[in-house]
Parts: structure tokens; C-alpha cells; sequence
């Protein structure tokens, strides 16, 4: 039931922003601290205008003691100049002493750079689900939400 409403909670906020919008172009470079049940390093590269790789180093404190990473890709919807809304998935990979994880990451959130200052904010909320592991019966394995700063390396 609650993916059912994540799913459309996504498909909503992707079909009211209108087609044509992107992301600005305030900075290609980020790295910084993530917090959250997973945290840990989190760096972000814009590879188009509107689409960034988001790789997160983290260790997971709630969920087994999971060191692990994580890939995503995130596309971003311009809210105004240094406000973006974004959304995308990606995988995850980590382990610890007893067992190897993979999952399959979503990810929709908010991300703001200030103005003067080369520093980052971003919000979200990321769910992870382990096909080949279903602790729930359904496979989702963690929700999660988490806040990242990140200081910006080059605009």
C-alpha cells in the first residue's frame, strides 16, 4: 500500500511539470555529507544540463550494518533559479560480515544552491528494494529520507 502511493505521489509530481523545463546550470561539481538511516559521503556531477550522477559512500545504521554505495541518476525540473525538484533510481551495492546486498534505488527530493556561497542542500526520499531478498514479502527493504550538504568544487 505505501508504494502503491509512492507511485503515484512520483507520476504525479512528473506529469505536472511541464515537459520543457530544466535544471539550472549553477554547478557541475559537488561533494559533501549525507545524513540519514544511510550516511556517509555523498558527491554529485551533472552530466547533461539536466541530469546528475549522485554517488553515495555510506554506512547504513538501522538496516543489518550495511557498509554499502550507491549510483543514481537523478533528472532535474527547474522550480526557479537555485530551487530544483528531482527524480531518478539507480542501484545499490554493500555488505558486511555475514551477507552481500544489491538493491534498486528510487529517489525524488529537492535540491537548493545558495546564492553567494558555494554550498548545496538537497532532500529526499529513497526507497530501496532487494529483488533477489524480500525481507517484507514485497521487497522493499528500507524507506528512507536523508539530507545532504555538499560543497560545491566547480560551477
Amino acid at each position: 500500500m505505501l508504494l502503491k502511493k509512492i507511485l503515484i505521489l512520483f507520476l504525479f509530481a512528473l506529469f505536472t511539470c511541464s515537459p520543457n523545463l530544466q535544471a539550472q546550470d549553477n554547478y557541475s561539481h559537488a561533494i559533501g555529507f549525507r545524513g540519514g538511516p544511510n550516511t556517509g559521503i555523498s558527491y554529485k556531477r551533472y552530466v547533461t544540463f539536466a541530469g546528475a550522477i549522485d554517488a553515495i559512500l555510506g554506512f547504513n545504521f538501522t538496516n543489518g550494518r550495511v557498509l554499502g554505495l550507491t549510483a543514481l541518476y537523478e533528472y532535474h525540473f527547474f522550480l526557479n533559479y537555485k530551487l530544483n525538484f528531482f527524480a531518478g533510481g539507480g542501484i545499490s551495492l554493500g555488505g558486511n560480515e555475514s551477507n552481500a546486498v544489491f538493491g534498486v534505488d528510487a529517489v525524488v527530493g529537492l535540491d537548493y544552491t545558495l546564492p553567494r556561497f558555494p554550498m548545496n542542500f538537497s532532500i529526499d526520499y529513497k526507497p530501496s528494494f532487494r529483488p533477489f531478498q524480500k525481507p517484507f514479502g514485497d521487497g522493499l527493504y528500507y524507506n528512507e529520507f536523508g539530507v545532504s550538504i555538499r560543497y560545491i568544487i566547480q560551477y
